[in-house]
C-alpha cells in the first residue's frame, strides 16, 4: 500500500526536491561555508571569534554599521510612507491609473548606475549642476551635494528612493484593490470624510502589505552596495560616510586596490545576515501582534 502510494506520488515529491537541492546548494551551504569562514584565517586555520573581535575593534567598522543603519531607516522611513501616500492618490483616479503607474515604474527599468551617473551631473558641485542652478534662481549658495560628508548620505538614499519607489507603489496599490467597497459606504453613510476614511479604513486594511513592504524595503536599505559605490568607488567618501556593511565586505574580498581580508569579510556577512534576520522577525513579530489585537477587540465586542 505505502509503495503503490509512493509511485503514485514519486513525480510530485521529484518536483520539490530539485528546488530543494537548489537551496541548500546556492543558499544554505555558502551561509554555512562564509559562518565557517568567519571563524578562520586566510590559510583556513581556525581561529575562533578572533575576527569579529578585531572587526568590531576597529573605527571603520563601527562607521560602516553606523552608516548602513542610518540610511536604511531613513530609506525606509521615506520610502514607504510616500509610496503609500502616492498610491492612495493614484487609486482616487477616475482616468489614467495605467499612465502613472508606467511612469513611477519607468525609473526601475534604469540601472542603478545610469540612474546615479544622471544625478551625478544633476547634482555637480559648480554653478552648471541642474540643482546648484535652481538653488542660484532662489539667490540660495550652491551646495556640494555627494561632495559634502553632511549631505552625502542623505542625498544617496534620495537617488535609491527615487528609483526604487515605483515599485513599492505597485504594490500598495494592489492592495488598496483589495479593500471592500462596503466598508468605504458604511463610513460615508456614517459620516466621515475621505481622511478619516482613508486613515480609519485604508491604512488597517492595507497592514498585510505594509508589513510585506517593510521588510522588503528593509532587507534592499541593508544590502546598500551599487548606488555608494558608482558615487564613491571602494573609498566610501566624503569622509567614509558611504562605506556600508556592503561595501566592507567588497573591500575585503573582491577589491583589486585595497588590503584584502576574507575572514574579516565572512564575518561582516554574518552580522549583516543576523541584522537582516533580526530586522525581517521583528517586523514580522509587529504585523503579527497586531493582527492578535484587532482579534481579541472583535471578540470583546
Amino acid at each position: 500500500m505505502q509503495r503503490a502510494r509512493l509511485k503514485k506520488y514519486a513525480g510530485w515529491y521529484i518536483f520539490i526536491l530539485i528546488p530543494l537541492i537548489g537551496t541548500l546548494v546556492f543558499n544554505f551551504f555558502p551561509l554555512f561555508q562564509t559562518a565557517v569562514g568567519s571563524l578562520s584565517n586566510s590559510r583556513g586555520q581556525f581561529i575562533g571569534t578572533t575576527n569579529y573581535e578585531i572587526m568590531f575593534s576597529s573605527g571603520e567598522f563601527r562607521q560602516t554599521l553606523v552608516n548602513t543603519l542610518y540610511m536604511a531607516i531613513l530609506g525606509v522611513t521615506l520610502n514607504v510612507p510616500l509610496a503609500f501616500i502616492i498610491a492612495s492618490l493614484l487609486n482616487n483616479i477616475g482616468k489614467g491609473k495605467g499612465i502613472f503607474r508606467v511612469i513611477f515604474l519607468l525609473p526601475m527599468v534604469m540601472s542603478m548606475v545610469t540612474v546615479v551617473t544622471l544625478f551625478k551631473y544633476l547634482m555637480m558641485p559648480g554653478e552648471d549642476g541642474a540643482f546648484n542652478y535652481l538653488l542660484n534662481i532662489f539667490g540660495m549658495a550652491p551646495r556640494l551635494w555627494l561632495s559634502d560628508p553632511q549631505m552625502a548620505r542623505e542625498m544617496t538614499v534620495f537617488i535609491a528612493v527615487w528609483k526604487g519607489i515605483g515599485y513599492n507603489i505597485i504594490l500598495f496599490f494592489a492592495g488598496l484593490q483589495g479593500v471592500p467597497a462596503d466598508m468605504y459606504e458604511a463610513a460615508e453613510i456614517d459620516g466621515a470624510n475621505g481622511f478619516k476614511k482613508w486613515l480609519y479604513i485604508t491604512i488597517p486594511s492595507c497592514k498585510n502589505t505594509f508589513t510585506f513592504v517593510i521588510i522588503t524595503s528593509t532587507i534592499a536599505a541593508l544590502k546598500r552596495f551599487t548606488e555608494v559605490y558608482a558615487i564613491s568607488g571602494e573609498s566610501g567618501n566624503p569622509a567614509g560616510v558611504l562605506k556600508t556593511i556592503l561595501l566592507y565586505i567588497y573591500r575585503n574580498s573582491f577589491s583589486t586596490v585595497n588590503y584584502k581580508d576574507e575572514g574579516l569579510a565572512s564575518a561582516a556577512s554574518v552580522v549583516l545576515f543576523v541584522i537582516i534576520l533580526l530586522a525581517t522577525i521583528i517586523n514580522t513579530f509587529l504585523g503579527r501582534d497586531r493582527d492578535n489585537k484587532v482579534r481579541k477587540k472583535r471578540r470583546v465586542a
